[in-house]
């Protein structure tokens, strides 16, 4: 055994017992504190357990680290010393177990993305639908975006689980419907359409439309229905406004900016309201399915998000599973 900086006796690294973090963190609340029992209860230890790693440490040392009083417990200059040396790996420790309390946290998470209509009119009962089945340790974590940076989401892995709307499963991706919803057209009271209640599917399509942003669900719906009927794509005119939001479309609709076609969910309110109409298209009923997506196998990745996909198709009407071909 040999002497080594400041002092301390050095052992051989066989044989070498450096002192745990727990016990230097001890120490150094002594140092804060200047008193053990203080020190113990801000690290949720009890007094007698912060003694006895204090008394072990100073036996492997060879050093007195703390001077006990009745009153006060105070560092020696050893115990200082010690401390000081330990204060870069109490802080690393402490980044340490922050950074692990988070990961952990993850893990136990459902990562999601949703289009903006599940996100507003579904997602809050299939969250409470997941708690009610006893999954209260797992915290929900949601996008809310269009339908494709959702699929951008889900293909990339930055979320689990993705829930879409439309008529196809993304190309290479896993796919469960969900539910069925249906899309309406409205106009504002004060619109011709609106003493008549209904138009044709090619007056429809000839007519501009307020719809949400390229990339939402609602447009390729309404495209490829009219399409259905004899309808082809260069055929529909381009949108009259594009807007980020559910409630920016409705809003236009109700200033008589042009008709919209939107989920019956969203509009509900501004139709009981009265503040929009419902226009009935000849022949046409425009729906959709509502789906969950993930990137690869059976279920989605995690146990997390796959208990919250069994919590979802137990609530909703629809059940089974589809490929990523639709099969």
């Amino acid at each position: 055994m040999v002497v080594g900086r400041c002092g301390w006796k050095e052992q051989s690294v066989e044989n070498s017992q450096l002192p745990d973090v727990r016990t230097l963190q001890v120490l150094e609340a002594i140092g804060r504190l200047q008193s053990i029992t203080l020190a113990a209860g801000s690290l949720g230890i009890t007094q007698q357990a912060a003694s006895t790693r204090l008394k072990r440490l100073e036996t492997r040392l060879g050093r007195s680290l703390v001077v006990r009083a009745a009153r006060e417990s105070r560092l020696t200059d050893d115990g200082q010393a010690l401390v000081s040396m330990a204060r870069p790996l109490l802080s690393a420790a402490t980044d340490f177990e922050s950074e692990l309390s988070a990961y952990l946290s993850q893990k136990h998470a459902v990562n999601v993305a949703a289009s903006l209509t599940i996100a507003e009119h579904f997602l809050p009962r299939w969250i409470v639908a997941y708690r009610e089945a006893g999954n209260t340790a797992s915290r929900v974590n949601v996008t809310s975006t269009n339908t494709r940076e959702v699929i951008r989401l889900v293909s990339t892995e930055a979320v689990e689980l993705g829930f879409i709307e439309g008529f196809a499963p993304p190309p290479g991706l896993q796919y469960a419907p969900l539910a069925l919803d249906e899309l309406i057209v409205l106009v504002a009271p004060s619109h011709p359409w609106a003493a008549r209640g209904r138009v044709s599917a090619r007056t429809l399509a000839a007519t501009p439309l307020i719809t949400r942003e390229d990339g939402s669900g609602c447009r390729s719906v309404v495209v490829a229905t009219l399409g259905q009927h004899g309808i082809p794509p260069e055929q529909v005119a381009d949108p009259a406004m594009q807007l980020p939001s559910n409630t920016a479309v409705l809003e236009a609709a109700a200033a008589n900016a042009g008709p919209a076609v939107l989920s019956t969910h969203p509009a509900a309110s501004f139709l009981g309201a009265h503040r929009l109409v419902r226009i009935e298209v000849d022949g046409v009923r425009f729906r959709r399915s509502l789906g969950a997506i993930w990137r690869q196998g059976a279920e989605p990745p995690t146990p997390a998000s796959q208990e919250f996909l069994r919590a979802v198709s137990r609530m909703t009407p629809l059940s089974g599973r589809q490929t990523e071909d639709g099969s």
